[in-house]
């Protein structure tokens, strides 16, 4: 009886070592980064040369898309920013600062008071030499 008391409070001790490190595991790492410019999006994706004009998608009247370059680090990302409505966040504003986590083809941005927002990232530039190595 007494091993089977014992036996049960360990497994309840490490059931709650997992379910902590678990917990942890979830939690966002964002690194600062600073917007450096926000564009307007008008252009709509162009069909190569020599492809049909009329196999083309056709553009969604009712979307409204933002390039939004930031500095992070020792690299420089754009993303693209999309919404239903002509609404940008004010955290998208040159020379601002912003919480954002990286993955290799999209941009989480932490708006305050809103959810994380999504940027899909289009194109991005990270400088070698010196920043690499004040980065360390």
């Amino acid at each position: 009886m007494k091993n089977t008391v014992v036996a049960v409070a360990m497994l309840a001790a490490m059931l709650a070592v997992v379910s902590a490190s678990a917990k942890e595991s979830k939690i966002k790492q964002y690194i600062e980064g600073t917007v450096i410019r926000v564009d307007k999006h008008e252009g709509h994706d162009q069909v190569a040369i020599g492809e049909n004009p009329s196999d083309a998608p056709l553009a969604d009247p009712e979307s409204f898309a933002y390039d939004v370059a930031v500095r992070a680090g020792c690299g420089t990302y754009v993303g693209r920013y999309r919404s239903w409505y002509d609404y940008l966040p004010s955290v998208f504003t040159a020379k601002q600062k912003l919480q954002l986590r990286l993955t290799r083809s999209v941009m989480y941005v932490n708006v305050p008071n809103e959810k994380e927002v999504e940027l899909r990232i289009i194109s991005k530039h990270i400088e070698r030499g010196p920043c690499e190595i004040a980065s360390r």
